[in-house]
């Protein structure tokens, strides 16, 4: 996080229901608009990503309805997972990790009785970003609602949710937004908003209608986790001054100048087909596992890599989100280079 959002962090706080903070809402709800390209209201509720996703299945579809979902890695693979705990028939539309996502074959998968097509718009176990323009915009004119997570991808790379028609979506104050961890941001479209209201399917604190029907006023149904709303808010202002292209193409030029320095050392490639600006996926070379090589990172620089969630060891994960420089990217590449070839055991 930069120095001035982390400031914020410890400014006092206002009490919740006060007029002042709700005219905070409401302006964060506007700039909040401007983040997802969309004239829709997005929601602001204190929770993870994860409670976002339930949010969307909880309040668009009723037990029994049949979603297909995009499994292209732990993530999509999550979607299926939380819509069966759900009570959803769910079909399931496997991909290579790593590849671009099939249209046909996605359209081909949704039958007449589905009601929803859950995507990820970045695979972040994988580095892949999908085209879920396309995916969205082919599917408007169905009875089937598109669902996407965009959580790793919403502030780095282009998502505009008007345009492509997405029904819902799903992005965080932690990740693109690069402020505290705590809240998640949900928008229905018109067309989810006529569908929520009709759903029958069990909800309490995560019902869009309660959520809906109090932000017009600036009020968030329950305890906001306010200090994430006034640096997001703080970050959101920010954005809106560089222009959003701008601060994708700031997002988007750090993880290219990273890529670069990996791929001109022989032995790494990139994992993902299409690559999201959010993080680099690199392919370690032949001889290198992920887990021994992020401990030596780890230990000897205090640098994380995190672990990747599929369990694979072949490629390692590093974020461009956030505060970042150059020379740090620099010197995390020669560490990383450095290490993989100490680590490389040669045939005697």
């Amino acid at each position: 996080m930069a120095d001035d959002i982390r400031r914020i962090g410890a400014e006092p706080l206002p009490y919740f229901r006060s007029k002042n903070y709700c005219e905070h809402v409401q302006a964060l709800t506007e700039d909040l608009r401007y983040l997802f390209g969309t004239t829709s209201t997005p929601l602001t509720i204190t929770a993870s990503g994860t409670a976002g996703m339930e949010m969307a299945l909880v309040n668009l579809f009723n037990p029994g309805d049949e979603v297909v979902f995009v499994n292209g890695g732990t993530f999509g693979a999550k979607w299926g997972s939380m819509a069966r705990d759900l009570g959803l028939h769910t079909h399931e539309m496997p991909l290579e990790h790593g590849r671009d996502l099939d249209l046909q074959r996605l359209l081909d998968a949704v039958g007449p009785n589905v009601k929803g097509v859950l995507l990820s718009a970045h695979e972040t176990s994988t580095g892949q970003r999908f085209d879920v323009r396309s995916a969205c915009q082919a599917l408007a004119s169905k009875d089937c609602l598109t669902i996407v997570d965009g959580v790793s991808s919403i502030g780095c790379d282009p998502f505009e949710m008007d345009a492509w028609q997405v029904d819902c979506a799903t992005a965080c104050s932690q990740k693109g937004l690069a402020c505290m961890p705590g809240l998640v941001f949900v928008t229905f479209s018109e067309r989810a908003q006529r569908k929520l209201r009709q759903t029958t399917h069990f909800r309490s604190y995560l019902d869009a209608r309660v959520y809906l029907d109090n932000i017009p006023r600036g009020m968030l149904p329950f305890t906001p986790a306010m200090h994430a709303t006034f640096q997001v808010a703080h970050m959101l202002q920010s954005i809106r001054k560089v222009g959003l292209a701008a601060r994708i193409q700031q997002t988007a030029e750090r993880a290219t100048y990273f890529r670069d320095l990996m791929l001109a050392e022989p032995g790494f490639q990139l994992f993902a087909q299409t690559p999201s600006n959010a993080l680099s996926a690199i392919t370690l070379p032949p001889g290198v596992m992920a887990t021994p090589l992020a401990g030596i990172i780890r230990d000897k620089y205090q640098a994380v890599l995190p672990l990747n969630p599929t369990k694979a060891e072949t490629f390692i994960r590093i974020s461009h989100m956030g505060e970042q420089h150059e020379a740090e990217l620099a010197q995390l590449a020669q560490w990383i280079i450095e290490e993989s070839n100490a680590l490389i055991v040669l045939p005697d």
